[in-house]
């Protein structure tokens, strides 16, 4: 199983260590990967003020206010380089956008991509994608969205496969899912668990406690197939019966729920390109498990 060659950390803002900062850290000491920090920022007043101003003026201003942050910068690698660490970092003129993000992952073609988790209110979600989920969508390689930092580095790895289908798209995001969990989980020397959640009649039942008829009955009558794929998945990746997890309900919330039982430190799930309609829609899955998750999610495409 390949190691991190490359890492790619967003820092924040805010100039200061992170979950996200540390966690990519320990990763990069772990695996001896090189570890390059990008700080996305830029202050509106001079965007809006380069408008009107000669442009010596203009590049005097940002020079000025990027330097405090390339001094932070500078202080943080030289002070992981001291430890051992192949470590380069810069501070970049601009906000951290999907597009200039994707802009450098295309220029230093990591191997994962490690950002801080940032909440936005629900009204804002509605009007305009959080940045958390654009680069769900888009991000090439594995991204790994920290929001919580319990431990150096994670002791029990969760993959989240799709037991539904056997379709080859289907099958190629499954084995990523787990060839990525499995790789995190040898270098940090943590446990694989694979689960999936089966929306079957245990989620199907109205609230007066009655089966709802003919949904239901399908439902039971797919849940041997979905068992089928999920131990076959499972069984051709060595995973031990104790670590895999047939779940019933709704994706999101029931994993969620197994998360938080099992004290997991990472999930992993797979995130399909979407079809512009698909792009549309507020709270798909991969979306869902991101607010629902007590724990970092590693986001992966086929």
């Amino acid at each position: 199983m390949s190691q991190y060659q490359r890492i790619l950390l967003l820092a924040d803002p805010s100039l200061r260590r992170t979950p996200a900062f540390e966690r990519a850290v320990w990763l990069a000491r772990a695996s001896g990967a090189a570890l390059h920090i990008a700080l996305f920022d830029r202050d509106p007043l001079i965007s809006a003020a380069a408008l009107v101003t000669d442009t010596r003026h203009t590049e005097a201003a940002i020079a000025q206010w990027l330097e405090p942050r390339r001094q932070w910068l500078h202080s943080e690698t030289d002070d992981l380089i001291g430890k051992g660490l192949n470590v380069t970092s810069e501070a970049v003129w601009s906000r951290p956008s999907q597009h200039a993000i994707l802009q450098h992952v295309d220029g230093f073609k990591p191997d994962l991509v490690v950002k801080d988790v940032h909440y936005e209110p629900l009204l804002r979600r509605v009007l305009i994608a959080p940045l958390d989920w654009q680069l769900l969508r888009s991000c090439p390689c594995p991204l790994l969205l920290v929001n919580t930092l319990t431990q150096a580095l994670p002791r029990r790895i969760v993959a989240a496969v799709d037991a539904s289908s056997q379709s080859s798209e289907h099958r190629a995001l499954n084995e990523q899912v787990i060839h990525q969990a499995l790789s995190m989980a040898i270098q940090c020397d943590a446990q694989l668990h694979l689960v999936y959640a089966f929306s079957g009649p245990q989620s199907m039942i109205d609230p007066a406690g009655a089966g709802i008829g003919p949904i239901g009955e399908l439902a039971r009558l797919l849940q041997p197939q979905h068992q089928q794929h999920f131990d076959e998945l499972a069984d051709a990746h060595g995973v031990p019966p104790d670590r895999r997890h047939f779940l019933h309900g709704p994706a999101a919330p029931t994993i969620a729920d197994f998360l938080r039982e099992h004290h997991s430190d990472v999930l992993v799930i797979g995130s399909a390109h979407r079809t512009l309609f698909d792009r549309l829609l507020i709270g798909t899955t991969a979306e869902a498990m991101l607010d629902a998750a007590p724990c970092n999610v590693l986001a992966v495409k086929s």
